[in-house]
């Protein structure tokens, strides 16, 4: 029974009269064997793998009557009937969990375990078959049960496919434990392909649907596409990806035009352009009429009407979730579908230690838009992607920067350096990465030579102390990859930024509003790390920069970083905004006054939240970095409102209530200043701006002795962490910087003012 109810929640029920049937066999009194032997009989139409399992829980498998037909591009499932004398349990294990039981390595599908053959065009031809075990896959001890495998088919017609199982045991080994002799005949029958059952599958034909996504002016563009049908199975299917479709994913990109392949049946389409658009969610039953599907997106939001222009500093086409192996990563043409998608004006690229040599092929020092095309024709024509990129009204208005991430290089342990804007990427004198310096500030210093923007990603990796006030003076024990020798490096005059909008506040601001607090202009960017510490797509972190014009053409990061150093910006998650700062009606980052007194700071917010908290998710959310930001995070509990707040010299000095419903709203505040100071607002968890300094009759702003002290106090933390890993040969030079910068933080606590 627990069978058959997997079936009917996987799609394909067994008739009305057969489950009447077993429910009637369940209730009654005729014997065992009379019952075991009329459900037998019931059930063996629709079992499409007999198993047998020996003592070491190998699978002697054979077809059984169920009538082979899949669909292509969609699931279809079938029972399993277990045969298992020696009363074994374990769990049943098909390919797709990635144990021991190979299904058909020329029919298989299995992308993410694919080994140096990403490229191999014949294997991706014949890799057309996904399995996966449906429902419950324990094997319980009975001598007979049944079990719901899941089958999913890329192509149509008629294809051959083989089917082999095996089993598990508790302690999550491939199978039990077996004398060597069995396990070289298993060997050996892999390689000459005697694996079991086989089968002529008839597959029937899907039909691609075209999309036809539209901004609310008209205009035509890409757009993040979730289908699922009713057992929330993704479309296509995750294991027969080939980029631009990522298998990490869930959604794919896709533009105004371009199909999705899908059989007949009912599903549900959740369409997002970034998170200044609400989900756009259709219902779609596809049948032999339905060949388009309209997509109307529904955006909050538009920042560009304010000037600004939003980037994500950080994201990656190779390493982590992405191919390492053969591929090397994806291409500029893959990357550019992606930045589309979530509606960014622009994405640095950034090429490190993984993929690195293969990767920076595609640095040119200039920015790049470049077309949507499919990556190498032959492996997606052998994937039968035969559909046509389409360009759309807005591809121009994204573009792409390759520059570096200096991570994975000897001088990661410092902290991961992010070089935006060079001219040449290979540091001077180095052939390999491992040649490169095992410190930062050498790195940070040549970067500045080309007037690059350089700074510190992920910053609060590392620098967590357990609480949640900011500032905090408790001096962090470094053992982390977030901005570490910043604290060194911008004494020195050789690190403009770090990185957030991924982790606790507390443990990404504190670094900053210290050196903000003594005086330093360093800025604070909201970044993605994709697909690193976020597999959903760029931009779950962004920076909005106000630009005269928008960025674009080959210098379009060179434009975007100038205004980002001298003008108005803000960062965070992209689902609250704060245009327009001021400070007495200027907009300036510099504000000057003869005499203490009171300033009007203003600005324009808006935030957006359903009206009601959304249900805990099941699954693992799209902003689900533990303890990020997403301005969900920020709702006061029981309303639909967020908290701005007006930070002087770190601390919260006012608030303002915000309902978060989309419009937006003029804040403004008055604040006395009896030093000169930095303000900025922010609410905590979504949204924060880069600060307006304001000096008070020429003064510098010095503004707590105790924010000098922590930076000293933290030099020697980092020394203590990181030292033994910098090169002997670099070490004396490394401890000479190390003690200027704090040297200069003892200089600038003397002329701060007491606190």
């Amino acid at each position: 029974m627990r069978a058959v109810k997997t079936l009917a929640e996987s799609g394909d029920p067994v008739p009305a009269e057969v489950s009447s049937q077993l429910s009637a066999l369940a209730g009654s009194a005729a014997g065992d064997s009379e019952r075991v032997s009329a459900v037998e009989k019931l059930l063996q139409p629709f079992v499409l793998v007999d198993a047998s399992l020996d003592e070491y829980g190998t699978t002697t498998t054979s077809a059984g009557a169920a009538v082979p037909q899949l669909v292509q591009h969609g699931w279809r499932s079938f029972l399993v009937r277990v045969v298992n004398p020696h009363r074994l349990e374990g769990e049943l294990i098909t390919p797709t969990k990635g144990v021991y039981g190979l299904i058909d390595y020329r029919s298989h599908s299995a992308r993410i375990a694919l080994h140096d053959t990403l490229t191999d065009v014949p294997r991706i031809k014949e890799a057309w078959l996904e399995s996966t075990i449906a429902g419950s896959s324990t094997v319980s001890g009975l001598e007979v049960e049944y079990a719901v495998i899941s089958l999913y088919s890329r192509d149509s017609g008629t294809r051959s496919g083989g089917l082999m199982l095996g089993v598990a045991d508790h302690r999550g080994h491939q199978s039990f434990s077996r004398p060597p002799e069995m396990l070289a005949n298993l060997q050996a029958m892999f390689e000459t392909k005697d694996i079991g059952a086989s089968f002529e599958f008839d597959c029937v034909p899907a039909r691609d649907i075209s999309f036809d996504i539209r901004e609310p002016d008209g205009a035509s563009c890409m757009a993040s596409i979730t289908v699922r049908d009713s057992q929330g199975r993704s479309y296509p299917s995750k294991g027969m990806r080939l980029a631009p479709d990522m298998f990490f994913q869930e959604h794919v990109y896709r533009a105004t035009g371009e199909p999705i392949r899908l059989p007949d049946g009912a599903y549900e389409i959740t369409a997002l352009r970034g998170p200044e658009y609400r989900p756009v969610r259709l219902e779609l039953n596809v049948d032999p009429d339905t060949t388009t599907v309209a997509v109307p997106l529904d955006r909050w939001i538009d920042p560009t009407s304010h000037g600004y222009y939003s980037g994500d500093p950080h994201i990656h086409a190779g390493g982590c979730s992405h191919y390492n192996v053969p591929s090397e990563g994806v291409t500029p043409e893959t990357m550019i579908r992606h930045v589309r998608g979530e509606g960014l004006a622009l994405g640095s690229v950034l090429t490190w230690a993984p993929c690195y040599y293969h990767q920076k092929q595609f640095f040119s020092g200039s920015s790049i838009s470049p077309p949507s095309e499919l990556e190498y024709a032959e492996m997606q024509a052998a994937q039968g992607m035969d559909w046509q990129p389409q360009p759309t009204d807005q591809d121009s208005k994204s573009l792409l920067r390759y520059d570096v991430e200096v991570s994975g290089f000897p001088s990661s342990h410092s902290g991961h350096a992010i070089l935006l804007g060079l001219t040449d990427q290979d540091y001077p004198g180095t052939s390999v990465i491992e040649d490169w310096p095992s410190w930062n500030l050498p790195i940070m210093q040549w970067g500045h030579d080309q007037n690059a923007l350089v700074g510190y990603a992920h910053c609060g990796i590392g620098l967590s102390v357990g609480t949640d006030e900011l500032p905090n003076y408790i001096v962090p024990s470094f053992q982390g990859i977030g901005s570490n020798e910043i604290i060194v490096d911008v004494p020195h005059g050789a690190a403009d930024f770090q990185c957030g909008s991924q982790f606790a506040p507390a443990s990404e601001l504190n670094i900053w509003y210290h050196l903000l607090n003594v005086g330093y202009r360093t800025l604070m960017l909201g970044e993605t790390d994709y697909p690193c510490v976020y597999d959903d797509g760029p931009g779950v972190g962004r920076t909005y920069v106000r630009m005269t014009e928008p960025p674009q053409g080959p210098g379009a990061l060179e434009s975007w970083i100038a205004a980002l150093r001298e003008g108005t910006s803000y960062f965070g998650d992209g689902r609250s905004h704060i245009f327009n700062l001021a400070v007495d009606g200027s907009l300036d980052r510099e504000h000057r006054t003869d005499t203490a007194g009171p300033v009007h700071v203003t600005a324009t917010v808006a935030a957006w939240l359903l009206e009601d908290p959304p249900a805990p998710p099941a699954t693992r959310p799209a902003y689900s970095a533990p303890v990020g930001w997403h301005l969900e995070r920020s709702r006061v509990p029981g309303t639909r409102t967020v908290v701005v707040e007006l930070v002087v010299n770190g601390e919260s000095v006012a608030t303002h209530e915000l309902v978060a419903d989309g419009t937006e709203q003029d804040v403004a505040f008055d604040i006395p200043l009896d030093r000169s100071s930095w303000v900025a607002l922010r609410i905590l968890r979504s949204v924060h701006t880069q600060p307006i300094f304001i000096e008070l009759a020429g003064r510098p702003i010095r503004a707590s002795k105790r924010s000098a002290q922590w930076l000293h106090d933290s030099v020697d933390a980092l020394w203590t962490a990181k030292s033994g890993f910098i090169r002997d040969s670099e070490r004396p030079t490394a401890r000479a910087a190390y003690d200027n910068a704090q040297a200069i933080y003892k200089s600038r606590q003397n002329e701060c003012e007491p606190n």
